[in-house]
């Protein structure tokens, strides 16, 4: 008796030196990067006492933490010191949710099992009747009632057959949705990192440790939706985030942050190439391929200085990205989903972009001023007007002033009609030649509100001297650039307005002239 009490004693003290408590650490704050995250954990330790007046705590990460980015501290009035830190792959505990995952997968693949069996035997079935099909019967009255034995046997086959072809095609599906899902939340590898960490100082029970390191298998993508109603004058504006995480761990109310820059990390600085500046060789004839080798071929020092610029001190990179605090938020590993991000209301100006010389199409622009600078970083939006889906685009905006596209409105149309071409000559010796076009233009609205017009026409642009151009503008545009004549003008609903343009050409008649693409 006094034996196995003498042995249990001595097992507890023996224990926390052989086998050291494993701490599993949790997320508490996670900033997430496009793909990958900054990952705070903050965990108690009970650092166990090693030979030589050291101490020694082992924790754990997800497989998917890349250790050299950790970085640990202890709490400033902290006894202890951190000596030291390395780690090594472990096999990974089948916790609960993974362990559910794989008897969903069993069960389901086990149901496959059945149903393709049940299938292959009706399949035997169907190819015995159709052997009988061959078989000579003795009379006709045998003869019909085979058939009607053949034909009732076959379609309640088929039937059945039919039947189970799309539940083997469910199970097929669930099955690689299943594995997908727990791909995801095992963090892509049955292992996870056991982080062991020395210490010196005095002993101490416990103690906090923070842990800082990047992960990856997580991020997010930014989503809008551009809701225009030109009517009230406003754009609707939504944004969401669609973050995932797949650490293997849910991270419970987590204080999260969306970041746009993917972060960069080195410990030492790059190497500095020398600058050499020398005579450059002669060329020399070289066959076609080393020359493109040549051509191809990166400077001395370009991959150095790439890395130079990737590795540049995270302090300044502070002021190249912006970070979005979302609070405390419950991500669970291995799902996505969107979490709202901002909902504001953009005052607009809207405006018919028409551009009849090239379609006869109206675009809706919109410009909006905003009362305070905003960036949206780039993502996918869903473009719509007065709540009709448009399409979807990238879509990314910085500062306070921007103008947006919001597609084609078909209640609008602009007409460009040519009228007249005529060319000739003129001069008491006949030496210049001449060129008149007529244009008509009709713009009309077919909705029931009325609109602003843009209306753009290319301004013939003379590339000599000699030639000259004179115009006869019918209203006379807005605003005249080097290269385009523009028109801005107010159509009621329903209603229609037109305008003419006639441009004349005179130069030397042995001048030969292109016209251009507009003739």
């Amino acid at each position: 008796m006094k034996t196995k009490l003498s042995i249990k004693i001595l097992l507890t003290f023996l224990t926390p030196i052989l086998f050291p408590a494993i701490v599993l650490a949790a997320p508490r704050e996670v900033t997430l990067f496009p793909n990958s995250a900054r990952v705070t954990d903050v965990t108690r330790i009970s650092p166990q006492t090693m030979p030589q007046g050291r101490f020694k705590a082992v924790v754990t990460l997800p497989a998917q933490a890349l250790p050299d980015s950790l970085t640990t501290r202890l709490d400033p009035n902290s006894p202890l010191k951190i000596e030291d830190q390395s780690w090594k792959q472990i096999s990974r505990q089948d916790d609960g949710r993974i362990g559910d995952l794989r008897r969903q997968i069993q069960q389901a693949k086990t149901e496959r099992i059945g149903i393709a069996a049940a299938i292959q035997s009706l399949e035997t079935q169907l190819q015995f009747w159709q052997s009988q099909a061959k078989a000579k019967a003795k009379s006709a009255e045998e003869t019909v009632g085979l058939a009607a034995q053949i034909g009732k046997s076959v379609k309640k086959d088929t039937q059945e057959k039919l039947a189970l072809e799309p539940e083997l095609e469910r199970l097929d599906k669930k099955i690689r949705e299943l594995q997908e899902e727990m791909t995801r939340t095992a963090g892509q590898k049955e292992t996870l990192w056991e982080v062991t960490l020395m210490f010196s100082g005095s002993a101490v029970r416990e103690a906090n440790l923070t842990l800082i390191y990047t992960l990856n298998g997580c991020g997010w993508l930014p989503l809008y939706r551009l809701d225009a109603r030109p009517r009230d004058g406003v754009i609707l504006f939504g944004w969401e985030a669609e973050i995932w995480q797949g650490s293997g761990i849910d991270w419970n109310q987590v204080d999260t942050e969306l970041a746009t820059l993917q972060p960069h990390s080195a410990l030492t600085p790059p190497d500095m190439p020398p600058w050499i500046i020398r005579p450059r060789p002669e060329p020399r004839l070289m066959k076609a391929r080393q020359k493109s080798d040549v051509m191809a071929a990166p400077a001395p020092g370009a991959a150095l200085y790439a890395e130079a610029q990737d590795a540049e001190p995270r302090e300044a990179r502070q002021s190249t990205y912006a970070v979005w605090t979302l609070g405390k938020k419950t991500i669970p590993a291995g799902s996505r989903q969107r979490l709202k991000i901002r909902e504001e209301t953009w005052q607009a100006d809207f405006v018919h972009l028409l551009r009849p010389s090239l379609t006869s199409q109206a675009f809706v622009h919109a410009s909006v001023k905003l009362p305070e600078g905003s960036e949206a970083p780039s993502g996918m939006a869903t473009f719509l007007i007065d709540g009709a889906v448009l399409g979807k685009r990238p879509f990314s905006f910085a500062g306070q002033e921007g103008t947006f596209s919001f597609g084609i409105d078909p209640l609008v149309t602009a007409q460009s009609l040519l009228l007249s071409r005529k060319s000739g000559e003129k001069g008491l010796i006949v030496d210049r030649q001449t060129q008149e076009w007529i244009w008509r233009t009709e713009i009309r609205n077919a909705g029931t509100s009325p609109i602003r017009v843009r209306l753009e026409e290319p301004l013939p642009q003379p590339r000599d001297e000699r030639i000259r151009i004179t115009f006869q503008l019918e209203p006379e545009p807005s605003e005249k650039t080097p290269s385009e004549m523009i028109w801005l003008m107010e159509i009621p609903q329903g209603q229609k307005r037109s305008l003419s343009t006639t441009i004349r050409l005179d130069a030397p008649k042995g001048l030969e002239l292109d016209f251009g693409w507009r003739r």
